[in-house]
């Protein structure tokens, strides 16, 4: 059983590697796609989270007055610094969830690679993430702010992500196949998870047992990663015990998702 488990793993990671020159040309291709015959293009990448942004920040900010937890910073600035990583994560476990499944054409006409299928959907989230995070830290330094050594850990947090949700993707995908009720499921999921996660709120106002079952949510180490790094100049390794929570959970998702897809790859035209 483990060697089965261990060539899963590797074999998935292999076949990612090998086809890592066509993996990269279908995740700037799903980019292209996404708002190809729109008048805008490819700058709705960035418009859509802009009006999501003013949206969030009018409620937030104006209608509930809130504030930034602590720092120099106006609550744009916080928020802006939490819900760019959370457009990214959202949007690659939405995708990801039906990515073989919307990819059925293609796998019936040609031999293909199917492990790189999930994972091109989630490196296409991670490119626009980079390119929405480039616009973000343009409009940081306009506003005045400077940033310290440990910004650099922000690129230890865009891997850490790449890797969470590589396995969720290999996972959620081959579930999706064999049970299509489960993209419903983890969309209702990925709506309640914008609510428990640090995205628009602190979390550190609470006390008790909620905290605690709160920080068991993986995606707010990285939200909170993504802040501390470049709002207040704090390393990866500050929150080494909650690193190695995230790490054990991550670790955990990529064999599930790598076993589960390996198992079940051969079956998933014939449910398709």
């Amino acid at each position: 059983m483990k060697e089965c488990t261990r060539h899963a793993v590797q074999s998935v990671v292999r076949e990612c590697w090998q086809n890592r020159g066509r993996l990269l040309s279908l995740a700037v291709y799903d980019i292209k796609v996404r708002n190809s015959g729109t008048w805008f293009g490819f700058l709705w990448n960035f418009f859509n989270p802009a009006l999501q942004i003013l949206v969030y920040w009018f409620v937030f900010a104006i209608g509930l007055k809130s504030a930034a937890p602590q720092g120099e910073y106006s609550y744009l600035i916080w928020m802006i610094m939490g819900i760019i990583p959370w457009f990214y994560i959202s949007e690659a476990l939405n995708a990801s969830t039906l990515a073989i499944y919307g990819f059925q054409a293609e796998l019936k006409r040609m031999r293909f690679p199917v492990a790189i299928v999930p994972i091109k959907t989630v490196l296409a989230s991670l490119i626009s993430h980079v390119m929405a995070m480039a616009v973000v830290m343009g409009i940081f330094f306009a506003s005045g702010y400077r940033i310290g050594i440990h910004f650099l850990s922000v690129f230890y947090y865009m891997a850490a992500s790449f890797v969470f949700l590589a396995g969720y993707a290999l996972l959620a995908s081959a579930i999706t196949v064999l049970f299509k009720d489960f993209q419903k499921i983890i969309s209702s999921v990925i709506r309640l998870l914008f609510y428990i996660s640090p995205v628009v709120w602190v979390q550190d106002s609470l006390s008790g047992s909620i905290a605690k079952a709160l920080r068991l949510n993986p995606l707010a180490y990285l939200i909170n990663g993504y802040r501390d790094s470049i709002l207040y100049n704090q390393p990866f390794y500050a929150e080494w015990r909650y690193g190695l929570y995230f790490w054990a959970i991550t670790l955990l998702l990529l064999w599930a998702g790598c076993t589960l897809h390996m198992r079940f790859r051969k079956r998933f035209m014939d449910v398709i």
